[in-house]
C-alpha cells in the first residue's frame, strides 16, 4: 500500500504543479527561465547539458529586474531529446523545476525535445513523455500559437491511431481528453496537431506514456537463476593466430578456463557483427560474422564447443541503430524518395540529417513505428536463433541483450518477445535500461525476462563511499514488492561503458573482495566483466577499460593464493557450492532477510531455502567492530550449530573451544550475537547456521 500510494503522489504533483516558467521555442532556440526561493542570494545562474558536454559557462542566464526571473537562450535544435540542468552560484546543480520531463534516476536531468520556432507548440502536458502510470490519466495539455491564438477549429487528436474526442478551453488555452477506462495496460500513443489563427501548423507532437496497473507473474528461464555470466569483448580476450585480433577460434580454447577456474555458465559476447569501429556498436551486416573475429564456420564450431559445457551463449542485439554505412541508410541518405526514408529518423525533407546515438552520428538511430523495421529484426533475431532453419535451436545462441532497450518502443519489445519465445521458451531477453527502479517496471512486463541491476550498481557505489547499508537494503527490498514475480537481474560490478571493477574500489583488494562477496551471496545473476578477475584497471571513458586480457596474470596468479583472480575462483565457487545462494528472491519467494546492527553500520543479511540458511556479515564502518550484534524481526530464524564457511580480515576468540555465536531467542523476533568475532573494517564473514 505504500509503494502504491507513492506512485499515486507522484502521478499528483505532476498533473498539478505549475509550469507557468516551461522552456519555450524563440528565434534564437529555446529560452529557459528561473525564479529563486532559494534562501541565499542568485548571482549566476547556467544551463548545462547534453547539448554542449555540460560545460558550466557557455550559456548564462540574465536577471529580468522587472519580472524578478533569470532568462536565457540556448540554441538547440528541433526534435531532439536533451538532457539539462541549472548550475547555480558556480556551486550548486539543480534540475530544473519547470522541467517538461525529467529522468527518473539518482541525477534528476531536466528533459526537453525543443520545438521549432514559427510552429504552434505544447507548452505543458500531462502525462509527460514516456512516464510509467498506475491509473488511467486525464490528458491536459496548454496549446500556443505562434504570436496568435490557437484556432479551435483546427486541432485533431489521435489515440492509438484513432481520432478522440477532445475540449479545449479558449481562456486557458487547455486541451483536456477523456480515456476510454477500458484501455489496456501496455504502452500508447497521443498525437496532437494543431493550427494558430493566422494559419501557422505544426506537424504533430507525438507523446507516448506506458499505463501499468496490474503487476503480474512472468515466467522467465530458470537456467539463469542459477547461472555465473561473464561478459567477453572478443577482440581483446584471446588471438589465436597473432594478427592482432581476439577471435573465435581463440575464444573457443578458453572456454575450460571459463568453466573450469570461474564456473562460468552464461557468456554475453559483445557485438560480433560487421561494424566500421573496434567495439562494434554500429553494425553494417545483421547476418554477419565479424571478419576480424572469424567465420560462421569458426563462429559454429565455438557455439558449439560452448553448449557442450553447458554454457549459454547471450548475442548482443544493437538495434536502436545502425551504422551510417549500412546500406538501407545509404540508399536513404540525400535520397528523399528511398523507401528506406521511413526506417530512419530524418529531421529534415533532405534526408541530410538524423537523429543519432548518442553524439556519434556514424550511429543513424531507426524508426521503430515502422513495421517494417519490427519485422526486419525479429527476422534478424530468427536467424541467430536457428541459422540453419531445420526449426531446432541447439545451432543458435541462447539469449539475446538488447542494447539501449529504452530507446526502442515497448510496442515492439512486446511483440519481439511475443515472437522469439513462440520459437523457443527458453531462450533469455535481457534488456540494457540504465535507470532507476520505477522506471524498469514497464521493461518487465511482458518484454523482458532480465535487466542490469544499475539501481543496486549506483547502491553498492554508495555503500563503499559513505557506508549507506540503508541504500542497499531499501534497493533490494523495494524491487522483490514491485517488480513481478519471476523477474531475473543481472548484478554486477563492472562492464563495457564503466569503470574497472578494482579501479571503482579504488584499487583497495580488501574492498573489491567484500563487494565481490554481496555480489554473489545475493539472488540475481552475478556476473564477471573480462579482465576484472586478474585485476585490470581502468576508468571510463570506455576505451580505458577495454584493454587487452593478460594471460600471463593468470599463470602467474595460479598458485598465489592472494591473488585477486584466486578469490574470483573461490567465491563463484562458493556460490556453486550452496544452492541457498541461488535461490531467488521475488513477490512469491523471499529468500534475503536484513538484519539491524546494534553497533555500527553493518550490512548483515541471512540467505534462507527450508531449513537452509547462510549468513553475511560485511563491514565498512571504518573501524574495527568485535562481538558484533543484530536484530532481525521479518524471519523466523532457528540456530542448532553454525559453520564459518569464509572470511577475510575477520578474527576469532574461541571460547570453550569455539567460538560462541548466540541465538536469542530463536524465533521471529531476536538478537544474533557474533560472540568471540572481530570484524575488522574491510572485513567479512560467511556463516553457514545449521
Amino acid at each position: 500500500m505504500r509503494i502504491i500510494a507513492f506512485f499515486i503522489f507522484v502521478i499528483f504533483s505532476y498533473s498539478t504543479y505549475s509550469q507557468s516558467l516551461s522552456p519555450i521555442p524563440v528565434k534564437g532556440g529555446t529560452e529557459f527561465y528561473f525564479q529563486s526561493d532559494y534562501p541565499f542570494t542568485v548571482k549566476k545562474i547556467a544551463v548545462s547539458g547534453s547539448f554542449n558536454n555540460w560545460a558550466k559557462d557557455q550559456y548564462v542566464m540574465v536577471f529580468d529586474e522587472k519580472k524578478k526571473t533569470w532568462r536565457g537562450t540556448v540554441p538547440l535544435k528541433p526534435e531532439i531529446e536533451y538532457h539539462y540542468k541549472f548550475f547555480i552560484n558556480d556551486s550548486l546543480w539543480i534540475t530544473d523545476p519547470n522541467a517538461p520531463n525529467a529522468t527518473e534516476d539518482e541525477w534528476r536531468n531536466g528533459i526537453i525535445i525543443p520545438k521549432e520556432y514559427g510552429t504552434p507548440f505544447i507548452k505543458e502536458i500531462f502525462p509527460p513523455q514516456n512516464k510509467r502510470l498506475t491509473k488511467i490519466p486525464g490528458i491536459k495539455a496548454i496549446l500556443s500559437g505562434y504570436n496568435s491564438k490557437v484556432d479551435p477549429s483546427s486541432i485533431k487528436v489521435l489515440f492509438n491511431g484513432e481520432i478522440t474526442k477532445h475540449n479545449f478551453d479558449q481562456t486557458t488555452s487547455e486541451l483536456t481528453v477523456n480515456l476510454d477506462p477500458k484501455i489496456e495496460d501496455g504502452e500508447h500513443e497521443l498525437i496532437i496537431s494543431f493550427a494558430d489563427i493566422k494559419g501557422n501548423r505544426n506537424k504533430g507532437v507525438v507523446q507516448r506514456f506506458f499505463l501499468d496497473r496490474f503487476i503480474t507473474q512472468i515466467n522467465t528461464p530458470d537456467f539463469f537463476n542459477d547461472a555465473v555470466m561473464y561478459e567477453v569483448y572478443i577482440r581483446k580476450f584471446f588471438d589465436s593466430d597473432g594478427n592482432g585480433s581476439g577471435d573465435f577460434t581463440g575464444l573457443k580454447q578458453k572456454l575450460d578456463y571459463l568453466k573450469n577456474e570461474l564456473h562460468v555458465d552464461a557468456l554475453w559476447l559483445m557485438p560480433f557483427n560487421e561494424s566500421t569501429t573496434e567495439h562494434g556498436y554500429n553494425v553494417v551486416d545483421y547476418y554477419s560474422i565479424e571478419s576480424d573475429y572469424g567465420t560462421l564456420s569458426s563462429y559454429q564450431q565455438f557455439l558449439s564447443e560452448a553448449k557442450k559445457r553447458n554454457i549459454k551463449i547471450i548475442m548482443d542485439f544493437v538495434i536502436n541503430h545502425t551504422d551510417s554505412t549500412h546500406p538501407y541508410f545509404l540508399d536513404a541518405y540525400k535520397n528523399p524518395k528511398s523507401k528506406y526514408t521511413s526506417w530512419y529518423q530524418f529531421r529534415n525533407p533532405e534526408n541530410s540529417d538524423w537523429n543519432h546515438f548518442g553524439v556519434d552520428r556514424r550511429m543513424p538511430k531507426l524508426n521503430f513505428d515502422n513495421p517494417d523495421v519490427q519485422d526486419y529484426f525479429i527476422k534478424i533475431a530468427r536467424f541467430w536463433m536457428d541459422p540453419n532453419g531445420d526449426g531446432e535451436y541447439s545451432d543458435g545462441v541462447d539469449g539475446f541483450r538488447c542494447d539501449a532497450a529504452k530507446e526502442v518502443s515497448h510496442k515492439f519489445w512486446n511483440r519481439f518477445r511475443k515472437n522469439v519465445k513462440g520459437l523457443n521458451k527458453d531462450i533469455l531477453l535481457l534488456g540494457e535500461v540504465w535507470d532507476n527502479p520505477n522506471f524498469l517496471i514497464p521493461f518487465f512486463k511482458e518484454e523482458f525476462d532480465m535487466l542490469f541491476d544499475y539501481p543496486l550498481y549506483y547502491a553498492m557505489e554508495r555503500f563503499f563511499n559513505n557506508n549507506d547499508v540503508n541504500g542497499i537494503v531499501k534497493t533490494l527490498s523495494e524491487q522483490r514488492e514491485i517488480f513481478p514475480a519471476g523477474y531475473q537481474m543481472v548484478r554486477f560490478l563492472a562492464n563495457h561503458d564503466n569503470d574497472r571493477a578494482l579501479s571503482k574500489m579504488g584499487g583497495n583488494s580488501d574492498k573489491l573482495k567484500q563487494a565481490l562477496t554481496i555480489l554473489f551471496t545475493l539472488p540475481g545473476t552475478p556476473m564477471i566483466y573480462y579482465g576484472d578477475e586478474i585485476g585490470l584497471t581502468g576508468k571510463v571513458p570506455p576505451d580505458n577499460v577495454r584493454q587487452e586480457f593478460d594471460w600471463d596474470a593468470v599463470n602467474n596468479s595460479e598458485n598465489d593464493s592472494t591473488a585477486i583472480f584466486k578469490y574470483y575462483q573461490d567465491i563463484s565457487g562458493l556460490r556453486k557450492d550452496f544452492d541457498v545462494l541461488r535461490t531467488k528472491d521475488d513477490a512469491t519467494q523471499k529468500s534475503i532477510s536484513f538484519l539491524k546492527s546494534n553497533d555500527y553500520p553493518v550490512l548483515a543479511y541471512i540467505r534462507y531455502q527450508g531449513n537452509k540458511k547462510m549468513g553475511v556479515f560485511i563491514n565498512n564502518s571504518g573501524t574495527d567492530i568485535s562481538n558484533p550484534s543484530f536484530d532481525f524481526t521479518d524471519y523466523n530464524f532457528e540456530m542448532k550449530g553454525y559453520e564459518i564457511v569464509d572470511f577475510n580480515k575477520a578474527e576469532f576468540e574461541e571460547i570453550n573451544n569455539h567460538t560462541d555465536i548466540s541465538l536469542n531467542p530463536p524465533k521471529a523476533e531476536g538478537n544474533l550475537r557474533l560472540n568471540g568475532v572481530t570484524l575488522k573494517n574491510g572485513g567479512y564473514v560467511i556463516i553457514r547456521f545449521n
